[in-house]
């Protein structure tokens, strides 16, 4: 009896998610702080004025006031765990303000930043402000490879500065926070370079690496995924018209084995390595075609996503769909508006070419309750 009460439970939640598009509150929200950046990265286009222009035209970023406002309807909701990012986050002066928020409401706070603006001052801060997890962003273990990559010259020193920084800081408060992890997003301009990047973690006593897989994305994909979606759904996408020169060619796949194995053997048991799921599942097409094994999609039941103006979409790879603006709505009026459970209801049906290159979840499996919706409900 117990068991069929618990199967009839998750039917029951099953058809609540999938069929009527409605989601429980999030453990996890992303606030987009900025959209300002003082480096130009060459698979980004966020840096672009296009970009700005599109994204924020006229509007008003969300105030410092505001951005607490939201952290404490996210807190009374019940969501654990915001991350910050941009742009460069701390180009936002008061970024250390709304982190030391976040913590007052006892909330696990975590940012992505390139430490181009990380002096000592600033470090300092970062350290005392209580702030999780610091994740700088690094593309190389030199400064050739990275400074070419972010188009700026010096980027690296500056991000080595960083991690240095804090690293000391914490020290001499002897502090545990922030963890302190690496960014590094392969491309071809990298690749060869992976195990290099452990010893670069190594020195800098970092203890997590992150080797995230470069995602390059086409008109033919916005287009088909529009026409799919039936709206302009992708809008302005900072990871469109990236040259497919940026994937690994065929010639450089082929010592993949290779280069994960040494990889694995620098790190050891000291450093804590996460490997895109494009490298290892066996098959070299994803690396070629610069796809990802994404079969199914939680992202728009299991986090939120708010842009700098105070918009909510329903995943980085649709910031052209609008769920809802917090300056008008509250966050749980906008998390199960019909917005939002149109969206989750029409994703369930199937997933758009763009979601194969999304940025985020790059690996997923289809539930037993999604097959069956889907044999129900095709796409339509």
């Amino acid at each position: 009896m117990t068991r069929f009460t618990d199967r009839l439970k998750i039917m029951k939640s099953a058809f609540s998610r999938q069929v009527l598009g409605y989601a429980t509150v999030p453990a996890t929200a992303f606030i987009e702080v900025n959209y300002d950046c003082m480096l130009r990265c060459k698979m980004c286009q966020l840096w672009t004025a296009d970009f700005k222009k599109e994204r924020i035209g006229s509007r008003k970023i969300l105030s410092l006031v505001e951005i607490k406002n939201v952290i404490d309807q996210y807190a009374l909701a019940g969501v654990k765990n915001i991350f910050f990012i941009g742009g460069e986050p701390f180009s936002r002066k008061d970024l250390l303000d709304i982190i030391a928020y976040g913590k007052d409401r006892r909330m696990t706070c975590m940012t992505v930043s390139n430490g181009y603006l990380i002096r000592e001052d600033l470090a300092d801060r970062i350290v005392r402000s209580g702030l999780d997890l610091l994740a700088i962003s690094i593309d190389g273990p030199d400064s050739e490879t990275h400074d070419r990559v972010r188009g700026v010259e010096g980027a690296f020193d500056h991000a080595v500065k960083a991690i240095q920084r804090v690293n000391a800081r914490k020290k001499e408060l002897n502090a545990d926070l922030p963890l302190i992890a690496i960014a590094c997003t392969v491309s071809s301009n990298n690749f060869r370079n992976l195990p290099y990047m452990v010893d670069l973690a190594m020195s800098l006593d970092v203890r997590q690496l992150r080797f995230q897989y470069i995602s390059v994305i086409g008109m033919d994909t916005v287009e088909q995924t529009n026409r799919m979606m039936g709206g302009d759904v992708v809008g302005k996408h900072n990871f469109v018209g990236i040259p497919p020169s940026y994937l690994v060619p065929k010639d450089e796949i082929v010592k993949l084995d290779e280069v994960l194995e040494e990889v694995r053997k620098r790190a050891g048991t000291e450093v804590e390595c996460y490997l895109d799921p494009a490298f290892v599942t066996g098959d070299t097409r994803h690396l070629e075609e610069g796809t990802f094994p994404v079969w199914d999609c939680k992202e728009p039941w299991s986090r939120a996503y708010m842009t700098p103006t105070g918009d909510f979409m329903p995943c980085p790879m649709f910031p052209g769909y609008n769920m809802g603006n917090i300056r008008n709505n509250s966050f749980l009026e906008i998390w199960n508006s019909r917005r939002a459970r149109d969206m989750r209801k029409r994703l369930s049906r199937g997933l758009p070419p763009i979601c194969r290159k999304c940025c985020v979840v790059h690996s997923g499996n289809e539930s037993t309750w999604k097959k069956l919706y889907r044999k129900l409900y095709p796409k339509g």
